[in-house]
């Protein structure tokens, strides 16, 4: 792999995109571990701490699909009409 694909690989928006949504989905998991929810003044019950568990499940799962699909699928260009646009 030569430098410009290097980078290339490294600035693709969907490892930016599964960086965003996995950082996302570790602090819920751990927020649903570590905060007390709290109650639901409307009703006064209290609140699930489960939701933040799932939410972010699905966000470390959808990260790892995004990162993936940048690993699996590369984007593809033609070196030689980079050399032609320098």
């Amino acid at each position: 792999m030569t430098t410009s694909q290097a980078s290339t690989a490294t600035f693709d928006i969907r490892n930016v995109i599964g960086a965003l949504l996995g950082f996302y989905g570790i602090v819920l998991i751990i927020c649903s571990f570590v905060l007390d929810p709290g109650f639901n003044v409307d009703e006064n019950i209290p609140k699930e701490s489960g939701d933040n568990l799932w939410v972010g499940i699905v966000l470390a799962v959808a990260a790892a699909v995004f990162f993936l699909w940048a690993r699996f699928r590369p984007i593809a260009f033609d070196p030689e009409t980079l050399e032609a646009a320098d």
